[in-house]
């Protein structure tokens, strides 16, 4: 018995390459003066021997490509003025050299689509180059939507699939994004176009309330984001920052009810929790690297949070029903002396980020129960198909990054008849259903395996409640699938 369906679904979950530039550009024990991470991007670091897009073997087909910041410009570019140009550089594509702007993206989005994967996406700067040929020029907002729609034009005969816009002159500027969507829409009807929640502080967040500002600028900005990404957070506080982070825009988006799908970048998890896509940073190359700042990160969160996905997709983040709690746990960072250059570039010290202690979608606040520290408890039931869905997340505390406080946890929702995922450690999970689960079989199957084991034996039925055990999330599977940093299981009640 297999849980996990073979096919995908579509997500808008993505993999960026960003990160894999920056551990490129660091994994060179003499890194050339001057070079910068958007000079990793070319055609060998892609599609070469050792190219980063020959990772995700199995998982292909539920990831979007996206080329991150540098794809389109001369390597040594530094002058933010000559950035959004959209035309694949052909010093770094020596292959697309002599083809029109359009026919270098098509070439790109085939080859990409060759490999395995879903398609093509872009990163491109919230601006139009406004440096060329040496002189600065300016644009009507007339000639800024004709350089959009041209784009979106050459996008939609490309087959490009996403859009991730970022930093650029009208960062911030909710009109901007507004207009650059709005001609991808009626120029490239398939392509999503992903915004940025910016400008949020990334340490010392004291306070849970929003600047006027970026409240304002979520409320505009959402409407015309078929995707909205919470942006870089850094490494050391990544769940805890994404935790705040998601509710300030979950909250934001239910005030409008918008369409929009929250992206939460690298944090898998998180996303399977809440029914937010993923914007994947890490790859399996990382583990063969040396001399990288940071220790590599198991790719496996990854792959078991895309794996649910495809039983439960993510949904709109303003529909449904949406509990925060008032409780807010603090991460705190206890930041050494930095290696060179390595972002963010901050001085020694302790740092912290505070973040509600659980989120609800669809479905009640979860009870959580420890003596000590509690985790993040973040879960949702699925507005289509009433999947349930709990993570646990790791903490950061002074002593070690990524720990994991054990607690008891209560939630209620879901079905008997439904899908369970559960994510992260804990001592003991139970589930209270909306109608008897008893005279059952209960199967679990790890989301990095493709078989399910009876473990009907292993766990606590009675009346509409599930008790699962914090070890069976340690017991089901592979050894390599166990040796996961943050386990993962999908549960299924069967008729006995």
């Amino acid at each position: 018995m297999d849980l996990i369906p073979q096919k995908s679904q579509i997500t808008g979950n993505y993999f960026c390459t960003w990160d894999s530039q920056c551990d490129h550009m660091y994994a060179r024990k003499e890194r050339p003066k001057g070079l910068t991470a958007r000079d990793a991007m070319n055609e060998n670091f892609l599609f070469g021997e050792n190219g980063v897009l020959n990772s995700f073997e199995g998982m292909r087909q539920d990831l979007i490509v996206v080329l991150d910041d540098g794809w389109d410009v001369p390597y040594g570019a530094t002058d933010s003025r000559i950035f959004g140009s959209l035309e694949a550089d052909p010093e770094r594509f020596p292959s697309l050299s002599g083809l029109r702007p359009e026919e270098r993206l098509k070439a790109l989005s085939k080859r990409i689509e060759s490999m395995g994967y879903r398609g093509l996406g872009l990163w491109a700067p919230t601006q139009s180059p406004y440096y060329v040929n040496g002189a600065v020029i300016t644009r009507t907002p007339e000639e800024e939507r004709f350089y959009w729609e041209e784009r979106a034009r050459w996008c939609h005969e490309a087959g490009v699939l996403y859009l991730k816009a970022d930093w650029g002159a009208h960062q911030g500027d909710a009109q901007y994004c507004a207009m650059m969507t709005e001609c991808m829409r009626k120029y490239a009807p398939g392509l999503s176009v992903e915004h940025g929640f910016s400008g949020r502080p990334l340490f010392e967040e004291k306070s849970p309330v929003v600047p006027e500002e970026l409240a304002a600028y979520l409320k505009n900005v959402l409407p015309v984001s078929d995707y909205l990404r919470t942006y870089d957070v850094c490494h050391e506080l990544k769940y805890a920052s994404t935790v705040d982070r998601a509710a300030i825009c979950l909250n934001a988006a239910k005030a409008c009810r918008a369409d929009t799908i929250l992206n939460i970048e690298d944090t898998a998890l998180i996303g399977a929790a809440l029914g937010c896509a993923v914007g994947v940073m890490r790859h399996d190359l990382e583990k063969k690297r040396k001399y990288l700042p940071l220790p590599p990160r198991l790719v496996s969160e990854s792959y078991a949070a895309l794996r649910w996905q495809r039983i439960a997709a993510p949904f709109a983040a303003g529909k449904g029903s949406l509990i925060i709690s008032d409780e807010r746990l603090k991460d705190v960072w206890r930041c050494p002396k930095r290696a060179p250059g390595l972002w963010p570039n901050v001085p020694e010290g302790d740092y912290f980020v505070s973040a509600p202690a659980s989120i609800a979608r669809n479905m009640p606040l979860p009870e959580v129960f420890s003596e000590g520290e509690k985790p993040y408890v973040l879960c949702s039931v699925h507005p289509y198909n009433g999947a349930l869905c709990v993570a646990v997340t790791p903490r950061t505390f002074p002593e070690g990054i990524d720990l994991a406080p054990l607690a008891d946890i209560i939630v209620q929702g879901g079905s008997p008849e439904k899908p369970v995922g559960l994510f992260g450690r804990f001592a003991s999970l139970r589930v209270d259903f909306g109608k008897p689960a008893e005279n059952r079989r209960v199967y679990a199957q790890n989301l990095l395996s493709d078989t399910a084991e009876d473990v009907t034996a292993l766990v606590g039925i009675s009346g509409n409640r599930l008790t699962v055990p914090g070890e069976l999330m340690l017991r089901i599977g592979t050894p390599e699938n166990r040796e996961n940093g943050v386990p993962a299981v999908v549960i299924k009640l069967s008729e006995a």
